[in-house]
């Protein structure tokens, strides 16, 4: 793991790195099939015996049996190729990718990341999504080696078990053993932390010090964590306040979305061309852009 003073100047690149994958070009994904050959487009679903692809000639379904390897970015970085050890958290490479490819998921777009300034995730620096208007993905610490994952939930959703439930469905094709799987399906309000191996779990609640009015599920290392957390200047650099990006509710200020864009390409001096993703009414998938 990073010493924290290279991890500080590691995180400062933390939104490059995801903006990297995210605004790459209009085909940000390749599928590389046996007979060598090359197809590049945007990956609208992922089954476990067929790719479904779009490109602009139109829609390709490909059968797994063909594909050699998919990467999801033009730099030719694997997603199926980043192997996890079961102790360990997946990528945010990974993450991402699973999550556009969920079919829970109606929209998913990259955010300033908010100050935590109490509790387990204290001035940790982290990747942070938008999920389906009131829900956040988060990545911390080094994003290729993160040190947690978080899900949660705002507003009127914020308690549902419907969206507890859909995080442990997407969360648990990542661990890497049954007794992980068991000890994520375990949280409740009534036993709020868990343990396997060498990856601790917990649910925080709404009204707990540091719910910030969600309810969230954690996965983290507990031996890393305090080495991925910084100052409190070196934190305040990488991280906005609440009320800058969000409403009371947890979804996202229309009146701020310009202010926070430049905010993030401050961080990587690039503008993204490809910020998110999300499925209009008739669930067709399409790439974040300034005009969505």
């Amino acid at each position: 793991m990073l010493a924290i003073r290279v991890l500080a100047l590691a995180c400062c690149a933390l939104a490059g790195q995801a903006q990297a994958a995210l605004r790459a070009e209009e085909a940000p994904d390749q599928v590389r099939l046996n007979d060598g050959t090359e197809l590049r487009g945007l990956i609208l679903q992922n089954t476990s015996d067929t790719v479904v692809l779009e490109t602009r000639s139109g829609e390709a379904r490909i059968p797994k049996e063909y594909i050699r390897r998919i990467d999801d970015a033009p730099n030719g970085e694997a997603v199926f190729a980043d192997l996890v050890d079961k102790d360990n958290l997946p990528s945010w490479r990974s993450i991402v990718h699973d999550m556009r490819t969920y079919d829970g998921i109606t929209s998913f777009e990259q955010i300033p990341p908010t100050a935590i300034d109490k509790g387990l995730l204290r001035n940790i620096p982290y990747l942070s999504f938008k999920v389906n208007k009131r829900a956040e993905l988060n990545v911390y610490g080094d994003p290729d080696k993160p040190v947690a994952v978080e899900y949660g939930v705002y507003g009127a959703m914020r308690a549902t078990e419907s969206q507890r439930r859909m995080f442990r469905q997407y969360i648990a094709g990542h661990m890497g053993s049954k007794e992980q799987i068991s000890a994520l399906y375990s949280l409740s309000p009534e036993r709020r932390d868990a343990r396997a191996g060498r990856l601790n779990f917990r649910l925080i609640l709404p009204d707990d010090a540091d719910g910030f009015g969600g309810t969230w599920m954690v996965v983290y290392r507990s031996d890393r964590i305090e080495g991925a957390r910084l100052n409190d200047g070196k934190y305040a650099k990488l991280t906005r306040p609440f009320k800058n990006v969000n409403n009371p509710d947890g979804s996202l200020r229309s009146d701020r979305a310009v202010e926070n864009r430049t905010w993030l390409e401050s961080l990587t001096g690039e503008e993204p061309e490809l910020r998110g993703f999300y499925r209009d009414a008739n669930g067709t998938f399409h790439v974040l852009t300034d005009e969505s």
